[in-house]
């Protein structure tokens, strides 16, 4: 029986992977260096954290700047275009209060920064639906490593056979498998040609997990 669903945050629950590229390629262009996207349109790698992509980031631009020093230029940058332009995706308040009337519950398990978590959840006005928020950056292993997925087990006292991971990139369902969880990948975009194969579903909206997550329990 699942009695917790943990919520991936940016791509799953905000439409916020093109805001991300857009901070990244901004400070790369104000160092000099010409942003090189990938071929889905996007500049950083998904299911990793800020800090990783910098690793690629640099070595790919021959930036010479330490991350902390390019972390602490794109945070600011990225919260301000976040308040701009965050939407939630589609379904997601459903799912959200269909949830809470089962009494399940809630976390959101994202790579991005506690202050971000907690800026984005706040913009769309879901803050209340959850039991708690976890974030990777204070973590020492990043998806796919299972690490964050089973610190919020332990957080929400739910073992971790009983939770129900969504998410929206091939490294954050390779982590909640890892963990021992049940997880659903939700499709977008950027992610279409990821392999998914480890899901126990693969869905096209948050819309559809409500009929899903039955078959599961």
């Amino acid at each position: 029986m699942i009695k917790a669903v943990i919520f991936d945050m940016d791509g799953l629950m905000i439409n916020s992977e093109p805001i991300q590229s857009l901070a990244f390629e901004e400070v790369i262009s104000k160092l000099g260096k010409v942003p090189q996207k990938n071929p889905n349109g996007l500049i950083q790698t998904l299911g990793i954290t800020e800090r990783e992509n910098w690793v690629k980031l640099k070595a790919q631009h021959g930036i010479e700047e330490d991350i902390d020093v390019l972390i602490a230029l794109r945070q600011p940058l990225y919260a301000k275009l976040l308040a701009e332009k965050i939407q939630a995706m589609p379904g997601l308040y459903d799912l959200l209060d269909r949830l809470e009337n089962q009494k399940i519950k809630l976390a959101v398990a994202s790579s991005s920064s506690l202050e971000i978590i907690r800026s984005a959840i706040e913009a769309i006005s879901c803050e209340h639906y959850f039991d708690t928020l976890v974030t990777g950056t204070e973590l020492t292993h990043g998806k796919p490593h299972p690490e964050i997925f089973l610190k919020t087990a332990r957080i929400l006292e739910v073992n971790p056979s009983s939770c129900l991971v969504l998410e929206d990139s091939e490294s954050g369902v390779i982590a909640a498998r890892s963990a021992g969880m049940k997880v659903f990948a939700v499709k977008n975009q950027y992610t279409l040609g990821q392999d998914f194969s480890q899901a126990n579903r693969v869905l096209d909206s948050l819309s559809e997990i409500g009929d899903e997550l039955k078959k599961t329990a």
